[in-house]
C-alpha cells in the first residue's frame, strides 16, 4: 500500500510539473516541435504548435507574399486576431516557436494596395512575430 501511494505521489508530481513547465512556455515533452513543411491543411487545422512547426518553411517560401486578402483566407484561413498598426492592417496567426515567448503571432500585413507581406512593420522595426505588448 505504500509503495503505491509513493507511485501515485511521483505520478501527480511529473505531470503537475509538465503542465507548469507548458503553462510557462516552455516546450511541452508531450508534443514535437520538430520543423517541417508548410501545409495549407495542416496549418488551417493545426494549433499554434503546429503552425509554430511551420513557421520558418512558410518564412522562407514567400507563400503569400503580394497576394490579396482573399487569397490569404484561402492560404492561411481566419486570423486569430486582427490590429491596426500605424494604419496598417495586420492579421495575427497564433505560433509557438521553440526558444520563443509564449504568446507569439505570425502577423501579415496589407500594403495600401492591398498586396500581403509576412511581418509586421512599427516605427523603424520589422516584425517576424510579434507579443500583444508589440501591437
Amino acid at each position: 500500500m505504500h509503495k503505491t501511494s509513493f507511485v501515485q505521489s511521483a505520478i501527480c508530481l511529473l505531470m503537475i510539473v509538465s503542465v507548469s513547465l507548458g503553462c510557462m512556455g516552455l516546450k511541452k515533452p508531450w508534443r514535437d516541435y520538430s520543423k517541417k513543411k508548410f501545409d495549407v491543411k495542416e496549418w488551417r487545422e493545426g494549433d499554434a504548435i503546429e503552425r509554430g512547426r511551420m513557421y520558418s518553411d512558410l518564412h522562407r517560401n514567400p507563400i503569400i507574399e503580394g497576394k490579396t486578402r482573399d487569397d490569404v483566407l484561402k492560404v492561411l484561413g481566419e486570423p486569430d486576431k486582427k490590429a491596426t498598426v500605424e494604419g496598417t492592417e495586420v492579421w495575427l496567426y497564433q505560433v509557438e516557436v521553440v526558444g520563443e515567448k509564449p504568446l507569439k503571432y505570425c502577423p501579415v500585413s496589407f500594403n495600401k494596395k492591398g498586396g500581403a507581406w509576412q511581418g509586421m512593420a512599427k516605427g523603424d522595426t520589422a516584425y517576424l512575430l510579434v507579443t500583444d505588448d508589440e501591437l
